[in-house]
């Protein structure tokens, strides 16, 4: 019943995880469309309903304060509501720069939704007094890119877990959001694709296979039970699963989580077999319940002993199999993915790599039970110590085979030098699951994993390197010619855009190159920079351009630096990277006045992006840029001269600088402390890609990294492993408990110690970036000030100024490596080195409200505070500027973009230093630990070990402790009551023998005295009756005298065996064959009513040192009690069997005979009882003291009315 009930308990686990399952992909991927739609507008009219509440309010602040107290207001300022306030049409108020919302619907309605630059948002517009008082919530955000920090996704408020799109007309897919009033403001669309984040897939995949593996291991206990009846569903059964699972994938039986990342072959693939990680995961599940089953019928194998010693020996060369399988596996999940796996950057680590480290946790977790076990079972099947060195010596030197035709040299490695240890640990006897040992194996397991991970990260790294190479050491490219044949085509056709030259005079480059970059040079062109220029007939600049301010400029530059492409007419490809331009394009226009207009095209390629700021904000997720190239450093070089560099190393201005450079078309080599790949070309093009080389230090942190994680993998297991034995904690060893503490207060200490050093640095570098900021702050200023000084404030606001001082933000940005801003006194963007960040509507071109308050208000001469971008996150600072007359002009900003991945390396390097000096000490603490636990709890095993050895009437040794301690005490005590018990244990065991010797001198007596008596009346009736003359006198003292003596004769046996149970003669032992003495008895008592048989295991001789005559004396009294336990007229059978065990040799002598009682059993051994009328009952007892005396063991083994097996153990000579 009870294993009926575990069964179900499995079967419920199962069902309730599969509805589980069920139950959140419903939730999380299911659409119901119209619940959906009813949802968002329910949220949509609270949102109405709360914001007009917050009008009214506003409304009641405005009358009663000043715009100062406003500002003062920090329940506005921390407000969810955005809130612009006009008076006069100039801004005297707002609470944030996310987006000015007077900027498109000034003239709009009261209440309304809009799309401004970066977003859909409800506004509210109504005046109080002669204020106009705009008051806006976000709805979704639209930005112009879309990439890591810029998500069009919905606002927070809304719970909606689809994406959405918002339409101003009705079509067949979207449902009318209505205003309070009824009135639609907009049209939704419910999206089916889902804005379901990783952890929510996983949670719902983990579920489904929870529930799978305890339906299977439902199974599994079923056909266990059945296995015992059809032994051939042990070996069908796994064969079932594994033939399921290739069916499911041949297939595609699961398709249900297709669009989960996991199951994304972009994140990994290996082959058809292995399509995705979430097959790998089911695939891996299937194995390891086959290893579950293997494990417990490998220790139920009950077959012939050379079939179980062949079976061994199958697993074991599968388990060498497995262990190739376990790092191909392991290998494609570094090689095979996109998955992030470099262990020692820990701060880069995704949910999938962890995801991947556990799954490779548990294949070595299944390789050490199955190792243990198999391995452990050939000991126990006692094979030859050489046959075992043969069987680990040849399958080692297949696997070295293996290594020179795969060059995997570790994955041949491995597991002989595992497999190694195993054997060497278990035929000591050693307990691998200590602590020490299961240390041992996980750094074994780590080490391992740390050199197939560096190996193959370094491999991938390498050939992302060649690829970025390729990808780099040239920018034409033919399908960007033909995609400008068709833009100019279309451009030159379009009027918008000779409007636009036509009047370029009224805007400013930035503002050109926006309009037509929305009119014409969309879409595709992403993957460029553009820069547009225009010169008259004269060659005079109709835009102001920080480069190339004149024609000749240009046309020098196609003279020397670029060649014609042969595909696009007026296209000209820079080859040796001048400038950092890719492409140069030429049109001459004719405008409608018929002016001659030159129009330049300057194409800068976004493959490596700029180094100022935070350029992949600028730029859509799938544009051309590298991923992950801020990671290295790189060189153009053309004829052998330096065209560009970017990153931190200092490359040479001449490409032979660098040693061995000639000899090398394409390669790596490690240069001062950085691994560099070069790559050549014949037409004198070269790119070189850095990075700085990994150190000694870096490597060990991924094999300290793989310790801990390991470790904690196993402690997270260990409680479903040994649950019995860890509850009750009471039940666990001191010694363990003296370890767990140790590692324990360690471990605790080192997080406190990292949670205060990390929260430490964070302030710091928090510091050092302020002070950095302030630093760039303070040197731009100071340059601000000899450009500013001289300008008044109506001169600086001049619009040819305006366009001088955004070419001007640009050079300071280049020379300080940072975004410049310049606000006016009120507030408002008036030049900026970074124009398309405003341009394209990423922010407002106001100025961050809480330092404008700071500033204005509060009057402070510096501010300083972090702001956002979408996602991102930055630091920026604040000084006010004034000219020569002291005039307060405005604002300087600095945008502080770029520190953070530098913070990012100095966190990660200062976590591996702790992480390093973690394991570092942990594994010292163990080793201590172990050494304290086991100086700790020795005498208490030397007490535990004397107490299991102690035996009374035996010489037992007292413990030899010096230590003058609690246990030192303890000892004594114990000392001393060793000593007490011996003298009592001589005083019992002489009153046991005194009361065991009157008690066999009665039965002596009694059995001397029931003869006596009959032989006196005897005597006395012959002596009355006898009459000498009597012719039959001479008979009758004859038959007097044959009883007589019959008397005598008996009493005498009973002498001789009292004496002989009394005192054993002193045993002569010399080297004795048992099998010869067993043949010899066979003969002396087989008969037509006897039948003996003898059976071997094959062995030559049974050699034993003992006294021949005394074992001859056992088996005589083993064969006659056999012969004598049959029924009359019964044929007598009797098996004797004898084999050879590890220490000596095991005789059977069986019979049968009738068996015995429960009673009699309890007495067998026990002096003068017997069951025979004639026996003396001393046979048994004599038979138990000549097998103890030859440091054997007897006992035996009866059914009643079946017969009785009597063993008897006797040692080998040594």
């Amino acid at each position: 019943m009870t294993k009926i009930s575990h069964k179900i308990r499995w079967m419920l686990v199962a069902l309730l995880s599969i509805i589980l399952s069920w139950t959140a992909y419903t939730v999380f991927y299911n659409t119901r469309a119209e619940k959906e739609y009813k949802r968002f507008q329910e949220e949509f009219s609270l949102l109405e309903q709360k914001q007009s509440r917050f009008n009214q309010k506003l409304k009641i602040d405005i009358s009663n304060h000043t715009i100062a107290s406003l500002w003062k207001s920090e329940n506005l300022q921390k407000s969810n509501y955005i809130i612009a306030i006009y008076k006069n049409e100039s801004l005297i108020y707002w609470n944030s720069n996310q987006v000015d919302l007077k900027n498109r619907y000034s003239s709009s309605s009261g209440h309304f939704v809009g799309r401004f630059s970066n977003g859909y948002y409800l506004v509210d517009h109504f005046d109080v007094h002669d204020l106009h008082i705009y008051v806006g919530s976000e709805i979704k955000h639209q930005f112009y890119y879309e990439n890591k920090s810029l998500q069009n996704v919905v606002s927070d408020y809304f719970k909606t877990p689809n994406k959405i799109t918002i339409d101003w007309e009705q079509n067949k897919d979207n449902r009318p959001i209505l205003s309070q009033d009824g009135n639609p403001l907009f049209y939704l669309t419910i999206l089916k694709e889902k804005t379901i984040g990783a952890y929510e897939q996983l949670i719902t995949f983990l579920l489904y296979l929870i529930g799978m593996m305890c339906l299977l291991v439902a199974l599994s206990l079923f056909l266990r039970d059945w296995s015992a009846k059809f032994r051939v569903i042990i070996w069908l059964y796994p064969i079932f699963l594994l033939v399921l699972r290739y069916l499911s994938i041949q297939y595609e039986w699961i398709h249900l989580f297709n669009d989960f990342a996991l199951f994304d072959p972009s994140l990994y693939a290996n082959n058809l077999w292995i399509p995705n990680l979430g097959s790998l995961m089911l695939s891996l599940l299937v194995i390891g319940i086959v290893i579950w089953w293997a494990l417990y019928f490998l220790r139920k194998m009950d077959y012939p002993q050379q079939i179980n010693k062949i079976l061994l020996l199958v697993f074991y060369l599968g388990l060498l199999l497995y262990s190739i399988f376990i790092h191909y596996i392991f290998q494609s999940l570094i090689v095979n993915s996109s998955i992030f796996l470099v262990i020692d950057e820990v701060s880069s680590l995704t949910l999938y790599s962890i995801i991947v480290l556990t799954l490779t946790a548990s294949l070595f977790l299944s390789y050490f039970l199955l190792a243990k076990q198999i391995i452990e079972g050939i000991i126990q099947a006692k094979f030859q110590l050489n046959l075992i060195a043969i069987v680990w010596f040849v399958s080692g030197m297949i696997l070295i085979g293996y290594i020179f035709v795969s060059k995997e040299t570790y994955e041949g490695i491995f597991p002989v030098f595992i497999n190694g240890v195993f054997f060497y640990l278990l035929s000591k006897g050693v307990k691998i699951n200590a602590l020490k040992y299961s240390l041992f194996f996980i750094i074994l397991f780590s080490l391992y994993s740390a050199v197939i991970l560096f190996e193959n990260n370094q491999i991938n790294e390498h050939q992302k390197r060649e690829l970025y190479a390729n990808q780099l050491v040239t920018d034409q490219d033919p399908a960007m010619e033909i995609e400008y044949t068709t833009t100019i085509e279309n451009l030159t056709s379009n009027s918008e855009f000779y409007q636009l030259v036509k009047n370029s005079k009224y805007f400013s480059s930035s503002d050109f190159s926006f309009q037509l970059e929305n009119c014409c040079f969309n879409g595709y062109w992403e993957r460029y920079d553009l820069n547009f220029l225009l010169f008259d007939e004269k060659g005079t600049p109709l835009l102001n351009s920080d480069e190339f301010q004149n024609k000749e400029e240009i046309n020098r530059l196609i003279r020397h630096h670029a060649s014609a492409s042969a595909i696009a007419k007026d296209l000209y490809f820079i080859h040796d990277y001048y400038h950092q331009l890719s492409y140069l394009g030429h049109c001459h226009l004719t405008l409608s006045d018929s002016s001659q207009v030159d129009f330049y095209i300057l194409f800068k390629s976004k493959k490596i992006p700029e180094k100022i700021g935070f350029p992949r904000l600028l730029m859509n997720e799938k544009s051309n840029a590298l991923q992950n190239i801020e990671a290295y450093s790189l060189a153009r070089y053309s004829k052998g001269k330096l065209v560009m560099r970017y990153g931190e190393y200092n490359y040479p201005i001449i490409l032979h600088a660098i040693p061995n450079v000639k000899t090398i078309t394409s390669g790596f080599v490690n240069y001062k402390g950085f691994s560099h790949f070069i790559y050549q070309q014949e037409d004198g093009q070269a790119i070189i890609i850095s990075r700085p080389a990994k150190s000694f230090i870096e490597k060990l942190s991924t094999f300290s990294y793989l310790i801990l994680f390991f470790g904690v993998f196993v402690l997270v297991l260990l409680p479903f492993f040994y649950a019995r034995q860890l509850y009750p904690f009471r039940s666990i060893n001191l010694s363990v408990k003296v370890q767990s503490m140790l590692i324990t207060m360690v471990i605790s200490s080192f997080i406190v110690f990292g949670v205060v050093a990390i929260k430490n640095v964070q302030q710091q570098f928090s510091t050092n970036a302020e002070d950095n900021l302030k630093e760039k702050m303070y040197a731009i200023d100071k340059e601000i000030n000899h450009e500013f000084r001289a300008l008044g404030v109506d001169t600086l606001f001049s619009f040819s100024n305006i366009q001088n001082l955004n070419n001007y933000m640009k050079k300071l940005a280049n020379t300080f490596s940072t975004d410049v801003n310049f606000y006016t006194n009120k507030g408002d963007l008036l030049a900026t080195s970074q124009p398309k960040l405003y341009a394209k509507g990423i922010n407002s071109t106001l100025m961050d409200n809480r330092a404008f308050y700071a500033m204005n208000y509060l009057k402070r001469s510096e501010f300083i505070h972090h702001e956002l971008y979408g996602n991102l996150r930055f630091l920026s600072g604040y000084l006010p500027i004034e000219n020569v007359n002291n005039e307060f002009i405005g604002y300087l900003n600095i945008q502080h973009f770029s520190r953070q991945n530098l913070f990012e390396n100095q966190m990660n390097t200062f976590i591996v230093a702790v992480i390093n000096l973690t394991v570092l000490i942990l594994v010292i603490t163990v080793i201590i630990s172990i050494i304290v636990s086991g100086w700790i709890t020795s005498p208490l095993r030397l007490i535990q070990q004397s107490f299991s050895h102690m035996e009374l009437g035996k010489e037992n040794k007292p413990i030899n402790y010096k230590g003058d301690d609690e246990i030192g005490a303890l000892v004594k005590e114990y000392n001393d009551k060793l000593k007490e018990l011996e003298l009592k244990a001589l005083q019992l065991a002489q009153s046991e023998r005194e009361t065991a010797w009157r008690e066999m001198a009665k039965q002596v007596a009694h059995e001397i005295k029931n003869p006596l008596t009959p032989m006196k009346l005897s005597i006395q009736q012959f002596q009355r009756s006898f009459n000498p003359g009597d012719d039959n006198a001479q008979e009758r003292i004859n038959r007097l005298v044959t009883s007589l003596i019959e008397q005598i004769d008996g009493l005498t046996h009973i002498a001789n065996e009292f004496s002989n149970f009394a005192k054993m003669p002193k045993a002569n032992e010399e080297d004795l064959d048992l099998l010869p003495i067993l043949h010899n008895i066979q003969e002396l008592y087989s008969s037509a009513e006897v039948h003996i048989d003898i059976q071997t295991d094959q062995q030559e001789k049974y050699v034993i040192f003992a006294d021949k005559d005394l074992i001859i004396r056992v088996f005589n009294n083993l064969v006659k009690n056999a012969i004598q336990a049959t029924k009359e007229h019964e044929v007598i059978d009797i098996q004797i069997k004898i084999k050879e065990e590890e220490e000596g040799y095991l005789i059977q002598i069986q019979d049968n005979g009738q068996g015995m009682t429960e009673e009699i059993s309890s007495k067998v051994f026990t002096p003068n009882f017997t069951t025979k009328s004639t026996g003396s009952g001393l046979g048994l007892a004599m038979v138990k003291q000549i097998i103890s005396n030859h440091n054997g063991e007897i006992w035996f083994e009866t059914v009643w009315g079946q017969g009785t097996i009597f063993y008897i153990q006797l040692p080998k000579r040594k």
